[in-house]
């Protein structure tokens, strides 16, 4: 940057020295003299803020993005992971932080486009990497729910009426939680799938819903259709922390299994 605008000032000088010696042994006049040096100065100024700057503008937002994301727990791994979903996620950064956003709140946003990856990847990950993370989310369903249980229910269905910005509804701590769960649930599954023992999920899960029942009764019915407009979305929240609670009371091994049935069941 600093070699071009010394290019820059030095053609202008050589031109001005021109169009003087031009003044004195040419019929050309002071204003035009003066009009001949303010062109190229007009067309510079015009190139400059019209395409150079903006495209300079574009590129170091950009990099910015890149930076950011890449310093990011749970969203830099993907860089290397999801290289795919990484370029989707810079260029969707980029336009938030375009539009004005904080960096912070843009990568907040960006957390419903790793669903898809989070479930392929709790059908990969050891039994402790999907418990700890799972663990974490009930205690974000918990927090949502204590400020606003509308939002714990776009937390968990997302697909229904929107997800949420956990970088600004959750506390800094626990959004730090988040983000190690999730990065240590990335790391942890880069195999195949593990196997899933469906007799014995479906043994666990007949039992917790059992028990959830005295508690809830019909109403428990509403987690499998939570796009109804029926639905009562504050108790959903209440009977999602109660249905993960009661799977993570399990061993590790049979909570993880359960865990990943669920996911199988829900495509």
């Amino acid at each position: 940057m600093t070699s071009l605008w010394i290019v820059t000032l030095a053609a202008f000088a050589l031109l001005a020295l021109l169009i003087v010696v031009l003044i004195k042994t040419t019929r050309l006049r002071a204003w035009q003299g003066v009009l001949l040096f303010l062109l190229p100065l007009l067309l510079a100024n015009l190139l400059w803020f019209s395409w150079l700057k903006p495209q300079q503008q574009r590129v170091a937002q950009q990099q910015a993005a890149i930076d950011y994301l890449a310093q990011t727990p749970g969203y830099r791994v993907l860089q290397t992971q999801e290289p795919a979903l990484w370029q989707l996620l810079v260029k969707e950064l980029q336009h938030k932080v375009r539009s004005g956003e904080a960096p912070a709140q843009a990568v907040g946003e960006l957390r419903g486009w790793l669903a898809d990856v989070i479930n392929q990847r709790l059908m990969r990950a050891p039994d402790a990497a999907v418990v700890n993370y799972v663990r974490v989310s009930v205690k974000a369903m918990q927090a949502l729910g204590q400020r606003d249980p509308q939002l714990c229910f776009r937390f968990l269905f997302p697909q229904v009426s929107g997800g949420v910005n956990l970088a600004t509804s959750l506390s800094p701590a626990l959004n730090a939680q988040d983000a190690e769960a999730m990065e240590q649930l990335l790391l942890a599954s880069r195999g195949a799938d593990l196997p899933v023992d469906q007799p014995q999920a479906q043994q666990d899960l007949q039992r917790i819903v059992a028990t959830l029942y005295r508690k809830w009764g019909d109403k428990l019915q509403q987690l499998n259709m939570p796009a109804d407009a029926a639905v009562d979305r504050s108790s959903m929240c209440g009977m999602s922390v109660d249905l993960y609670s009661a799977i993570l009371a399990l061993p590790d091994k049979q909570a993880a299994n359960l865990l990943r049935r669920m996911v199988t069941l829900s495509g």
